[in-house]
């Protein structure tokens, strides 16, 4: 017996409610299964929300001094 006719007989086995809450599920990882085709420079997450690189860009600033030792910490160095 294949997984599929496995999978039909349980599902003829199932009350309406039942079958409707299977359904759900099968969409839900028909949609999971989806395969993610970036697009142009930018990528589509498993979410299906594009990231554009740099969005951030100039946005966040570093100190200048954000590589050097804290003075309180110099002592564990």
């Amino acid at each position: 017996m294949t997984l599929q006719q496995q999978a039909l007989d349980v599902i003829e086995s199932l009350s309406d409610d039942k079958l409707s809450q299977v359904i759900q599920f099968a969409e839900y990882l028909a949609e999971k299964s989806k395969i993610v085709i970036p697009v142009q420079n930018n990528t589509v997450n498993e979410d299906g929300y594009v990231r554009k690189p740099g969005i951030l860009k100039k946005k966040m600033v570093m100190s200048d001094d954000f590589d050097e030792t804290p003075d309180c910490f110099k002592e564990y160095m």
